[in-house]
């Protein structure tokens, strides 16, 4: 039996589960996990300007990125 976690994509704030999440990336030791690979991309170039937010707010409705 899989098991997933359902988590927030940095980036955009949209609910994702880990096993269908389009990309993933370690950051001091956590691992984040993205809808898009867009997104995987904006936070690798400023991570401290996404973990640095308050999280939990989505920055448009849902599928903003997909």
């Amino acid at each position: 039996m899989n098991s997933t976690t359902a988590v927030k994509d940095p980036v955009c704030g949209m609910d994702i589960e880990t096993a269908s999440a389009a990309g993933q990336t370690e950051y001091k030791g956590q691992t984040y996990y993205f809808c898009n690979l867009q997104c995987k991309e904006k936070f690798e170039r400023k991570p401290e300007q996404y973990l640095s937010k308050s999280a939990g707010t989505p920055k448009s409705g849902p599928g903003c990125c997909g």
